[in-house]
């Protein structure tokens, strides 16, 4: 399951799962991610979890900034939308999280089989 882990001094001090189709991230009370810090918009940002395409089982998640006063930076570029990769940094406000996804497949995992070789 992936989850967004809140970082304080390069410490994870709370995780927020990513398991519904739209989180939503920002100060206001109705966020699943809820930020105490005035830096940070109502309504901040979201991340969206949409089924990988070729993966079964596997998911893509989206993070989109809702036109936030202070913007979200993600790898320390600011971004409006941008497909969201595991342990990608991700900063609102004040706040670092990092996406972490034990369940994606990395690289070393993946093989080809190739019909007919010796």
């Amino acid at each position: 399951m992936a989850t967004l882990a809140l970082i304080v001094d390069g410490v994870v001090v709370q995780h927020f799962e990513l398991n519904t189709p739209k989180t939503l991230i920002g100060r206001a009370a109705d966020n699943q991610v809820r930020i105490d810090d005035l830096a940070v918009s109502s309504h901040h940002a979201r991340v969206e979890r949409i089924p990988n395409n070729y993966l079964e089982g596997i998911y893509d998640y989206f993070l989109q900034d809702l036109n936030s006063t202070n913007g979200t930076l993600v790898n320390g570029s600011k971004v409006e939308r941008v497909q969201l990769q595991p342990n990608d940094e991700i900063r609102i406000g004040w706040n670092t999280f990092k996406l972490m996804d034990d369940t994606r497949p990395g690289m070393e995992q993946t093989a080809y089989i190739l019909p007919g070789g010796d």
